[in-house]
């Protein structure tokens, strides 16, 4: 009983102290409800304040601190509960009783939580505020030098802000400028374009690639945190969601993101890069270039002589009193760095303010000597450039590289000669045709020259090493005696090679006598051309037995000695303008050769020996005017034979040769892997049956005259060329179908032809063939007449009348030729007839001297239309009746070049404003550009920048051109 009745006691205590409550709150309505509004009035106004700073941190990159975030939130949520308390109806006191105790309940809690609110302090709304995000960031850079220097600025500068332009780079060899280039332009921009990007990104890409490296760049500049966690998918969701934010705060602006010395495919992507920004890379490697999708690769070239000489004045600082032409050490020092920036700057600060003379000659030869005495050239030079050399993918290719070195500074590289070497020395599997062999070399080369580490020479089928470059290879042999390159090129020799020396190259070292290597039992390769060698020991190649090629061209030996016959491993043999080697022993023992290069010898036969040779595939005998016999059966006996080269030789291929002396015209239809030949007949006799034999030549060059005669040696697959024959041969009919480029002087039939059968045909040549009074002409046309015909030569044809006559069937006929030369038709009137007109839409150059009939070039008929529309070249000279080139501007709106010599009745171009944009050059005479009529003067001033005289010393040297 007890406890019951503790228990009723403290249940009607707290039924009291609810109900005393409960009293109370409904007593203080009025006085809760005017507080609660004043506490959220002032809740509003400090909601306000903080919403504020908040949106300035946002402007200034700063972010707001999360509690400040959710703090707001929670505002944001009161306010839209309490509304409906504050705004209750007048009469609520008169309501229901109950519904006045809930109110009043209501409003205490929201007093509670507005109170609470209100207490919370905030010291700072966003994190330790940090600087905002620069648009461009000036870099530290020396100033570009050089005219062409900023004109490569301006040009790069024209392309980053053009619209149609997603990624573009700056690539060229180590040491050219790529860097200073681009750093160059981002201070342009940042002085005098900052409004072409809202944001400009400089990331240093390092050798080896690490996405994460080039994340951490990028958030460091756009004031985004790498937590430690984070991987390279996250990093890159915050680097895309700031840029992304960027953008669309600033919705005209444009992000450009530079990647300085890129060396392999970069993931953008996975970056964290927007599609829509703007890529700017450097790199040494056009497979980058490829790989990165760019699309515009802008190629640094090398400093001219003026700019690199300004740009090593301005690194060695007052010099000019050391300089007295071109023979001073200073010019000397400057253009053995042959225009590479690196190397001018290095050398020309090492000799900074050195007044002594005898200094600078002595760096000049010892820079060019490679001296170790020069660490500090090793260091500054060498090692950034070797860079490209360890990139190289395989050690395949860094011996192709180092091969290069083997030939002198400066000097043209056979491509053809260098493959051979490569593929008989073993760089390249012997195992396949010369021309799948050949096409893989290819490959090899130009991935080095994609890399930078060879140079496209100016002659056609030849590459060059850049001085420093070789410089570089010859340093990277010596540290890498695996290869065993020796290199002592264009050097008097001093220096005997190495024990584990395998590739020797002395060339052009002025040696007179040659030592015995017995060191160097290794030795696989041997280059000694160019030095006037006369006789080599007797057992000179006992101790280079390993031998697979040897060079002994341009060297005066007369002959070769008996240990020859030891070099069993050999596979390339190359004595080519041994001008005093008469005679070959007998090369039966060669077993394993691969390339026998003869030509321009003066060798007279060649013996039995030469039919063992059954691996050998290419076989030079061109130029060897002396060579009389070769022993019936040799030919034959070359089974493997693919190429044989006997241009300009005076051996006679007669197949009325007795067989029991000479080798015939036959025997080479015996040789079943033979794809080149070039070769001299003296008739079409022995073509009889060697139709279907020619047609599985990849290539050829035959030429068919009684004479040993010189012709251009032009480039062409399947070559013809015919002197004084009679064109109506049957046994010239399968030649001719298979023929490309056709060469025929002096011959007869012509007017006789049908033309129909040499689709083929890409390149006509016609010359001194009197009975060609027209080309093509309505009667013996068809559609589908020269097809393929690219290039036509009509030369010293004094009966030709026109090269189209009469209206000709719409077809192929003519529908790729290129261009036109007609040089002393005199009977000629004009060159491209309306007629012909119709069918060359493809034709982009016309030349035309001394047809002294000539008046107009091209016959329009009248028509105005685009029908030359990509024209881009006419060249006239030496017609004293030309009055015309064509009437209307119109009908060739590409034109881009008109030269024009004495042709004085010619006043008037067929150029105007608005037609002739395209036009770069016009060039002519002085006296006869003032005599030019012109529409308007507005033409002629338009014109005038584009005109370029010929200099007065010249008229008087100006005949026709061939």
């Amino acid at each position: 009983m007890e406890a019951l009745g503790s228990s009723l006691i403290d249940g009607a205590k707290s039924i009291f102290k609810l109900t005393f409550s409960g009293i109370r709150t409904f007593s203080k309505y009025e006085e809760n409800i005017s507080e609660l509004r004043e506490q959220t009035s002032y809740l509003k106004e400090k909601k306000k304040l903080i919403e504020e700073e908040v949106s300035i941190a946002i402007l200034a990159e700063k972010t707001p601190k999360p509690q400040v975030i959710e703090w707001l939130r929670k505002v944001s949520l009161f306010e839209d509960g309490v509304r409906p308390l504050l705004h209750i109806p007048n009469d609520v006191k008169g309501s229901k009783m109950l519904y006045q105790y809930q109110q009043s309940w209501k409003v205490v809690k929201k007093l509670e939580h507005v109170k609470e609110l209100n207490s919370t302090y905030f010291e700072n709304v966003a994190h330790e505020r940090c600087t905002p995000i620069k648009a461009i960031e000036e870099m530290r850079v020396p100033d570009l030098v050089g005219t062409r220097a900023a004109s490569d600025m301006r040009k790069l500068l024209e392309i980053l802000i053009g619209d149609d332009v997603g990624r573009t780079a700056v690539w060229g060899k180590g040491g050219i400028g790529k860097t200073t280039l681009v750093k160059n332009l981002v201070n342009h921009l940042c002085k005098s374009s900052p409004s072409c990007f809202n944001l400009v990104i400089w990331v240093q890409v390092t050798r080896n690639l690490d996405l994460n490296a080039i994340q951490i760049q990028i958030a460091k500049r756009i004031h985004v945190k790498v937590e430690a966690e984070d991987t390279t998918h996250i990093l890159g969701n915050k680097i895309l969601r700031r840029l992304k934010t960027r953008l669309d705060a600033n919705r005209c602006g444009k992000i450009l993101l530079i990647l300085d010395d890129v060396w392999e495919k970069i993931d953008l992507y996975a970056v964290g890069i927007p599609s829509v920004c703007k890529i700017l890379l450097t790199t040494r490697s056009f497979d980058v270039c490829r790989d990165m999708s760019v699309d515009v690769p802008f190629e640094l070239n090398l400093m001219s002589e003026e700019d690199a000489w300004n740009l090593f004045v301005q690194s060695a600082g007052t010099i000019l009193s050391l300089d007295n032409g071109k023979q001073s050490p200073a010019r000397k020092i400057v253009a053995s760095c042959r225009g590479l920036p690196l190397a001018i700057k290095t050398l020309g600060k090492s000799l900074r303010d050195t007044p002594q003379i005898a200094i600078w000659r002595n760096t000049y030869l010892r820079w060019r000597c490679s001296s170790p005495l020069f660490k500090n050239i090793e260091k500054d030079i060498f090692r950034p450039l070797s860079l490209s050399y360890h990139s190289l993918p395989s050690k395949i290719l860094q011996q192709c590289f180092l091969y290069c070195s083997l030939y002198p500074a400066s000097f043209q590289i056979d491509v053809v000669e260098l493959i051979q070497c490569w593929v008989s020395d073993g760089l390249i599997n012997e195992n396949q045709t010369v021309e799948e062999s050949f096409n893989f070399g290819v490959a090899l080369i130009q991935r080095l020259k994609d890399l930078c580490l060879l140079d496209q020479d100016g002659a056609q089928g030849s590459v060059k090493m850049h001085d420093v470059f070789r410089d570089l290879a010859v340093l990277l042999s010596q540290n890498e005696e695996l290869f065993g390159f020796h290199c002592q090129s264009s050097l008097p020799f001093n220096q005997m090679p190495k024990e584990y020396s395998k590739r020797v190259s002395l060339i052009g070292c002025k040696i007179t006598k040659l030592q015995n290597y017995h060191v160097c039992s290794n030795l696989t390769v041997l280059f000694l051309q160019g030095n006037p060698i006369k006789i080599i020991p007797d057992d000179f190649f006992n101790n280079v037995k390993l031998l697979r090629v040897l060079n002994l061209s341009e060297t005066q030996i007369t002959d070769l000695p008996p240990s020859f016959l030891c070099l069993g491993e050999l596979r390339s043999l190359f004595l080519r303008g041994c001008f005093s080697l008469m005679n070959l022993p007998s090369l039966e023992h060669l077993c394993k050769l691969l390339v026998l290069d003869l030509s321009s010898t003066p060798i007279r036969e060649l013996l039995d020996g030469l039919g063992s040779l059954c691996r050998l595939r290419e076989l030079n005998l061109s130029h060897t005017h002396s060579l009389k016999n070769i022993a019936f059966g040799s030919i034959s006996g070359l089974s493997s034979l693919e190429t044989l080269d006997m241009s300009f030789s005076a051996y006679n291929w007669n197949p009325r040769t007795g067989s029991d002396q000479k080798a015939t015209f036959y025997e080479l239809l015996s040789l079943d892997y033979l794809s080149v030949l070039k070769i001299r007949l003296d008739s079409v006799d022995c073509l009889a049956s060697a139709t279907s034999w020619i047609k599985n030549l990849k290539k050829f060059d035959i030429q068919i005259t009684p004479n040993d005669s010189d012709y251009d040696d032009q480039c062409h697959e399947k070559r013809l060329v015919l002197r004084g024959v009679d064109l109506l041969q049957e046994h010239l009919e399968g030649l001719l179908h298979n023929t490309t480029s056709l060469n025929m002087l002096t011959c007869e039939g012509i007017a006789q032809r049908h033309w129909l059968s040499l689709s083929s045909l890409m390149s006509l040549t016609i010359s001194n063939c009197n009975g060609v009074r027209i080309l093509i002409n309505q009667e013996r046309s068809s559609q589908v007449m020269f097809p393929n015909l690219q290039h036509l030569v009509l030369d010293h044809l004094k009966n030709l009348e026109t090269i189209v006559e009469g209206i000709l069937p719409r077809g192929i006929c003519l529908a790729n030729l290129k261009s036109v030369h007609v040089f002393d038709c005199p009977k000629l009137k004009g060159t491209v007839s309306y007629a012909m007109l119709r069918h060359v839409k493809k034709l982009e150059e016309i030349k035309v001297s001394g047809c002294e009939n000539t008046c107009r070039v091209i016959e329009s008929g009248g028509h105005k239309k685009k029908i030359l529309p990509v024209l881009k070249m006419v060249e006239v000279r030496n017609m004293e009746k030309l009055r015309t080139i064509c009437d209307v501007a119109s009908v060739c709106p590409m034109l881009e070049h008109i030269e024009v010599s004495r042709c004085f009745e010619l006043k008037k171009l067929p150029i105007s404003v608005g037609y002739s944009c395209s036009l770069k050059i016009i060039r002519g005479d002085m006296k006869w550009w003032n005599n030019l009529v012109w529409d308007n003067v507005d033409d002629k001033s338009f014109f005038l920048d584009r005109f370029q005289a010929y200099p007065r010393d010249d008229c008087s040297k100006r005949q026709k051109y061939k």
